[in-house]
């Protein structure tokens, strides 16, 4: 008898901590199958998948304390206008890794036949041109992100410069090929050789996703 009630009151706690857990706290995606597909060293794409999960971590963080402080009427307080200001560091952080990691792990170059392609071309007058500009962009001193931007509503393609995560987003655009220049990005492996972590990434886009995300003109 002793047995059966501490088995229910196991089976009882399962089901309470389950209840408990927030189902709208973001996860963690898993991207360790890029170990071993890129030039990228594993120490280098390990340390970059932890920093990633701090961005998660702390995105959580401030959603619940959010609620906490409009749960108490503090919606005006200053440390409300201060975290709500710091929210979109933290989940554009996330996000962009997310993008950036997802568009990594490619062997073949882009398809000249693809509508992105295509549109490449038409935008930039050459696939060449294209890339000698988006390479500048990220060659740009300080740090942030580079983006290929899809203007949703002209259907333009843009190289933008991302100032930390969360200043230089266009609106309404569309990211379609993501990289990281941050420091953290490259400078264990590449010191300050940025160029060379550029030239790497180029050999390790998998173009079949940034394809994926672009939306052919109608």
């Amino acid at each position: 008898m002793y047995k059966k009630i501490l088995f229910f009151l196991s089976i009882a706690t399962i089901h309470l901590e389950a209840a408990l857990e927030n189902p709208l706290e973001y996860k963690a995606k898993e991207f360790s199958y890029l170990i071993g597909k890129t030039r990228f060293k594993d120490d280098l794409l390990n340390m970059h998948f932890q920093l990633y999960q701090g961005y998660i971590k702390n995105t959580n963080l401030l959603l619940t304390r959010l609620k906490e402080l409009e749960s108490q009427g503090k919606e005006l307080s200053y440390e409300y206008g201060a975290l709500k200001r710091r929210f979109a560091w933290e989940y554009d952080g996330m996000r962009l890794h997310e993008l950036y990691f997802a568009n990594l792990g490619g062997k073949e170059p882009i398809n000249p036949s693809s509508s992105l392609y295509q549109g490449i071309v038409k935008e930039f007058g050459s696939y060449e041109k294209w890339k000698q500009s988006f390479v500048a962009t990220g060659k740009m001193r300080g740090i942030g992100w580079v983006i290929l931007y899809q203007d949703l509503k002209d259907n333009r393609l843009i190289n933008t410069w991302i100032d930390e995560h969360d200043l230089g987003h266009l609106a309404g655009g569309e990211p379609l090929l993501v990289m990281d220049v941050f420091e953290h990005a490259y400078i264990t492996q590449y010191r300050l050789n940025r160029e060379q972590y550029i030239d790497d990434f180029f050999h390790a886009i998998d173009w079949e996703i940034v394809e994926g995300r672009y939306n052919k003109p109608s």
